[in-house]
């Protein structure tokens, strides 16, 4: 019995270590983010271009939103979604997270920290994306 006590214990205090160091973790990355919040936008900038569902994808998937769901807030088929996603994927701007046999997106916290959904270029993009639906 002391064995699984000494056990449980060891495992209850590894996961308080992996918690601190996911804080600090985020932490640091926190101070990265908005001390090179220029070049991230810039950085943004480059990687969505133009494309209004790719700044919209970016405006929807604020929290966890699973491909179907995403693939209908921006009124394409599912099967036309990677063509939207795909880039802001592999560029890190977008996280995708499979689950069982569902896949979900949310947006990468960055873009939350350099003030993403403020920026007019993008906010009005995005507007104007929203009316012509």
């Amino acid at each position: 019995m002391a064995i699984a006590e000494d056990m449980g214990e060891d495992i209850r205090q590894i996961r308080n270590d992996l918690d601190r160091v996911r804080q600090d973790i985020d932490s640091i990355n926190r101070v990265q983010v908005i001390s090179n919040s220029r070049a991230i936008l810039e950085d943004i900038k480059r990687i969505v271009g133009k494309g209004r569902q790719t700044i919209a994808a970016l405006f929807l998937t604020k929290d966890w939103v699973g491909s179907r769901d995403l693939a209908g807030l921006l009124h394409i088929d599912q099967a036309n979604l990677d063509k939207v996603v795909n880039s802001l994927v592999e560029s890190g701007l977008l996280y995708r997270e499979k689950r069982g046999k569902s896949v979900y997106y949310r947006r990468a916290t960055r873009l939350d920290l350099v003030g993403f959904e403020m920026q007019a270029e993008f906010a009005e993009t995005f507007r104007s994306w929203k009316s012509k639906l």
